[in-house]
């Protein structure tokens, strides 16, 4: 298998989801696993020609056979990223885990829009996600990306961690993912954060599961630059809100407040807050980005709404160093 550039091409899509598919229903047929854990494996193969569990030579043997079918083809990261997505899609729904552990590609390429008006020139060298699941939203914004980042990414799951490391292998994705919860992480700082919280999560020790996370990991924010994050519209409706909000102000702005199209989620409206850490505690920001965005389908309206943020981010200088 070689990797060409991102067109998609929608026969390769499937050619390399069935390469996947089928590797993986062998493998969780022989070892009684799960479906993630048997893509996982499938995944390994598929960089290293072996399985990291002891699997019957009938399986190795005809995984070989099914990867010699996929050596000679040139696929684009973007088919191999959307058939990885399939197959993980695939997974979380025999396993019963809501697929909200898989970002959206509109919201990633959106997101990707977003950096790229916020960095201008400056486009971050590593991208941090603290809750970086399957890593479809890094994959996402790697692929429509023309300048190469490193990607890091913690989890507290191991086969979300395993998945993440071996789909940035897969695309040639620099990275680093880390097996920890993710509020005892330390690092050195990033340029950019990205991530995409699950829905009515409450943690026992902490409440509202994504203020401790934002708080925590603005300290593994360069000064100055950005924390993009998707949320619910519920979002600071909690009741912890108004301390939160005064804790971020002693260390970010608020930036920006992307409302999305009901239309792209069943249950949860989510919208896309835009956080900039500050340089000097005393600084303050004279706008507010405040967006109600149509739904992606709908190509006029979005355009309108998308030149009119053009309009916003033209008037901005772009300060990220």
């Amino acid at each position: 298998m070689t990797l060409g550039d991102n067109m998609e091409n929608h026969t390769h899509v499937e050619l390399f989801y069935t390469f996947l598919n089928e590797v993986s229903e062998s493998v969780q047929k022989t070892l009684q696993c799960s479906y993630l854990d048997a893509l996982v494996e499938a995944l390994n193969f598929l960089l290293d020609d072996a399985f990291i569990q002891d699997v019957e030579a009938e399986v190795i043997a005809s995984s070989k056979a099914k990867k010699a079918l996929i050596s000679e083809v040139s696929f684009a990261k973007e088919s191999v990223r959307k058939a990885y997505q399939l197959a993980v899609l695939k997974g979380l729904k025999t396993s019963q885990i809501t697929n909200a552990q898989m970002t959206p590609d509109t919201i990633g390429i959106f997101m990707k829009y977003l950096i790229d008006k916020l960095y201008g020139k400056n486009f971050p060298e590593t991208i941090f996600d603290p809750l970086v699941g399957t890593g479809n939203l890094l994959a996402t914004l790697a692929n429509h990306s023309s300048k190469a980042f490193r990607a890091v990414g913690v989890d507290d799951d191991a086969i979300m961690c395993s998945l993440s490391r071996n789909i940035f292998d897969a695309l040639e994705i620099k990275n680093q993912i880390f097996h920890q919860d993710t509020v005892t992480f330390q690092a050195e700082p990033y340029e950019l954060i990205v991530t995409d919280f699950p829905p009515d999560k409450i943690d026992d020790k902490f409440g509202y599961f994504p203020y401790p996370v934002i708080m925590h990991h603005l300290d593994h924010l360069k000064d100055g630059h950005y924390f993009i994050a998707l949320i619910e519209n519920r979002f600071f409706e909690q009741t912890q809100s108004a301390l939160f909000r005064k804790k971020l102000a002693e260390k970010a702005h608020l930036y920006g407040l992307i409302k999305l199209d009901e239309s792209l989620f069943k249950n949860h409206p989510q919208s896309i807050l835009i956080m900039k850490k500050k340089i000097d505690k005393t600084e303050t920001i004279d706008d507010f980005l405040l967006v109600d965005l149509p739904s992606f389908s709908d190509r006029d309206a979005f355009h309108k709404a998308l030149s009119k943020m053009d309009q916003w981010f033209a008037k901005k200088e772009v300060d990220v160093q």
